[in-house]
């Protein structure tokens, strides 16, 4: 136990006063009438579910072990400590990958603890410039790292990139340098590639102790040059180009190193923290796969572009569902493409002429194709991975396929799937004029939204959630795209005051009528090959006559069958007791239920025990707890019912799940989503859940659909995702491959 409370614990020498700890970590003190202390560690700005716990350590050993559960934004702990123990130490840590997030100490007067107990894999206490470092997977060419920082304590502070070849790092190893050292100002300093430095550091920012900053250090390793990018939250400060210290070598970045003369330091896992500063939140990416930046809005998703292979000079265009590089003129509607943001990272091409994308079946070598949109996998979606001659006047770019890893090179004048040896170099031609969005963006009524609120409708009419929605389903006035196109007409028309643009900005951004679709459970249909459904069947016994309770003591003649449902390999999965009426509506609807019950997949229809189906002008299907009722005077196709059912199945789900739908996770996520699922689930927050339910189930399996629903509803998308893997048996068969769900 030791050794892993040393890997997360960071020491913190305090006399016999108690003062403020680390950031989030404060300690106050009460003295026990037995003798002793009762120390109480406070922790702020926690998430729900972290864990905050306290421990003493005496004599070398941890000891009097004390935990509670963090469930709001200030949770305290105590523990009672004699004169004997050295120290007590709190940590916070999160409870699903049990990764540290934060700690700090309280120690007595003769607690010191040796810089030994600190060491690990990932820190050198002991190199002349005291470093603690992150060791990360090697980066070569371009790189962009970011993280949060807060500077707590004026001291020879710095965060340095570099390679640990030679053993070491520090200053003499800086392939890029950011300092803040003796000084409430941000720096960086050119080097020479050697060891040494050409300039006077260049001041980037002025900061305040204590707050937040976002940095980003990015550059490229072949060039060894690179900038900083400062953000405080309103202004955004750039650091000219500068030139490495000491290049790179072949082994490239993979180093993050933390420099303070305190010695003592500890790093884990995305967050450090020592005497003088803390940096959280890493983000560490190689930019080749990195391109334009997403909700930064540039006006290129929303622009049709010729698609121009650079050493032909030719433009790409769809022809008789073969993409040809033959055309001498991208104006031609054939030769012009949109790209959409697919949401993973990737993008979509969009012929403006058919309406179809850039396809590929994956094999090197294959012709690709013009075809319609693929419904059961992304084949279509590209990574556009900058070209050594991209600026942002010349963009242009690789185009990787995200399955296989290959590109888009020539096969004569035919595009086809190549190797990287052979990739072409794709340039993108503006051909059609600005999008509504680009135009709308540039009014002030416009920039006069929050970041977040801009973020919001960029996200979804950019991206797939824009369009695609409507288009395979539901109504046309409901596409998300049409609805902000309609909007983004009125404010161009020149009828509106700027305070009238913003009012009518803010009502969009705000409305809870922005549903998808008008009707229940009617027009997105759950596929009848869901994925979590391959293989299963049923057996159903003889049944028993008798008189049963089919409605609310409403006693009517009919049949209990057992059924039971089974995997592919013969595993019994769930057993079910269906009671149907004796009438032939209701005997009817018995059989199609039991075609569509094995059609749902065990994650959604977990919680059902219970099924009671008879002839009833009610028209109506109930669920809860572990019943369905479908009490209907007519026979549904299976489609409908279906669809139907798996929004009963959000009823159980929610029922057995502490009534997730009344909780302030749910509610707090129909408050912030910008779109509803329909009218019908907008009267209340079970139905909400219910019909989300049945949207997450008819778009599961189908990733431009489910990225989609992710971009137009993130809070319930992310409620929905905690449910599944805290209460539901974890990821199982619906571990998502295309998206992150965002709610830790």
């Amino acid at each position: 136990m030791r050794r892993v409370f040393c890997l997360i614990l960071t020491m913190l020498m305090l006399a016999t006063s108690i003062s403020a700890g680390a950031a989030g970590i404060t300690w106050s003190t009460t003295t026990l009438p037995s003798g002793g202390s009762r120390v109480t560690a406070t922790a702020t700005g926690v998430e729900e579910g972290d864990r905050i716990a306290v421990a003493t350590y005496t004599d070398g050993v941890f000891s009097g072990f004390n935990m509670a559960w963090a469930e709001g934004d200030s949770q305290s702990v105590y523990l009672d400590i004699t004169a004997g123990d050295d120290t007590a130490r709190a940590f916070i840590w999160e409870q699903g990958t049990m990764m540290p997030k934060m700690s700090d100490s309280y120690m007595t007067a003769d607690g010191i603890m040796d810089d030994a107990t600190l060491f690990s894999d990932n820190q050198m206490v002991n190199n002349a410039n005291a470093v603690g470092y992150k060791t990360i997977t090697p980066i070569m060419g371009d790189y962009s790292i970011s993280f949060d920082l807060k500077v707590r304590t004026v001291g020879d502070n710095a965060i340095i990139l570099g390679d640990s070849t030679n053993g070491t790092i520090g200053y003499g190893e800086a392939s890029a340098i950011m300092q803040f050292a003796n000084s409430t100002t941000f720096t960086t300093r050119r080097g020479n590639g050697t060891g040494g430095y050409t300039e006077a550091a260049e001041t980037i920012c002025t900061f305040e102790i204590g707050k937040i900053y976002h940095v980003t250090i990015q550059g490229n390793t072949t060039t060894n040059t690179y900038n900083v990018i400062v953000n405080d939250g309103t202004n955004q400060y750039i650091s000219s180009t500068m030139y490495a210290r000491k290049n790179a070598t072949e082994a490239g970045i993979d180093t993050i190193a933390f420099v303070n003369n305190s010695k003592n330091t500890t790093v884990t896992n995305g967050y450090y923290t020592n005497y003088n500063f803390s940096a959280t939140n890493f983000e560490i990416l190689n930019e080749e796969t990195v391109e334009i930046p997403k909700y930064e809005y540039t006006g290129f998703e929303g622009m049709y572009y010729g698609m121009e292979v650079v050493s032909t000079g030719k433009y790409v265009r769809g022809n008789n569902g073969k993409l040809t590089a033959d055309y001498s003129s991208a104006s031609d509607t054939s030769a012009m493409f949109i790209p959409r943001d697919m949401g993973d990272g990737s993008h979509a091409f969009v012929c403006k002429s058919s309406n179809n994308r850039m396809t590929t079946a994956g094999t090197v070598n294959a012709e690709l194709t013009s075809a319609a949109y693929v419904l059961t996998n992304n084949t279509q979606h590209w990574v556009m991975e900058k070209s050594s001659n991209y600026t942002e006047t010349n963009r242009t770019y690789y185009l990787k396929h995200i399955d296989t890893g290959n590109y888009v090179g020539l096969s004569g004048s035919n595009l086809a799937l190549v190797n990287s040896s052979n990739k072409k170099e794709i340039r993108f031609v503006p051909v059609e004029g600005e999008s509504l969005l680009s135009q709308v963006s540039k009014t002030d009524a416009y920039n006069l939204l929050s970041d977040a609120q801009r973020e919001r409708l960029e996200a979804v009419y950019e991206s797939v959630a824009g369009d695609v929605f409507g288009r395979y389903g539901g109504n046309a006035e409901w596409t998300p795209r049409i609805r902000m196109d309609n909007l983004f007409t009125e404010i161009l028309s020149g009828s509106l005051t700027e305070a009238e643009q913003l009012t009518k900005l803010n009502e969009f951004l705000n409305s809870t009528n922005n549903f998808l679709y008008s009707g229940q459970a009617s027009y997105q249909l759950v596929s009848p090959t869901m994925p979590g459904t391959e293989g299963l069947y049923y057996t159903i016994d003889e049944g028993v006559a008798g008189n049963y309770d089919f409605w609310r003591g409403t006693m009517l003649d009919g049949m209990m069958y057992t059924l039971k449902i089974y995997t592919a390999n013969g595993a019994l999965q769930q057993t079910l007791t269906v009671y149907v009426e004796d009438q032939s509506t209701a005997q009817t609807n018995a059989e199609t239920f039991k075609t569509i019950v094995t059609q749902i997949p065990f994650e959604i229809r977990q919680y059902l025990r219970t099924v009671k189906i008879r002839n009833d002008g009610a028209n109506s299907y109930n669920g809860g707890g572990s019943d369905l009722y479908i009490r209907l005077n007519w026979s549904p196709n299976a489609n409908d019912m279906r669809s139907t059912v798996t929004h009963e199945m959000g009823h159980l789900i929610d029922s057995n799940n502490g009534y997730w739908a009344s909780g302030g996770g749910w509610t707090s996520a129909i408050a912030s989503d910008m779109y509803t699922p329909s009218t019908y689930g907008a009267s209340n927050s079970t139905e909400d859940f219910a019909e989300f339910t049945r949207l997450y189930a008819s778009c599961y399996g189908n990733p431009d659909m489910q990225k989609g629903l992710q971009v137009i509803m993130p809070n319930r998308y992310a409620s929905f995702g905690k449910l599944r893997r805290d209460n539901m048996g974890g990821w199982g068969l619906w571990e998502d491959e295309y998206t992150t769900y965002g709610y830790e």
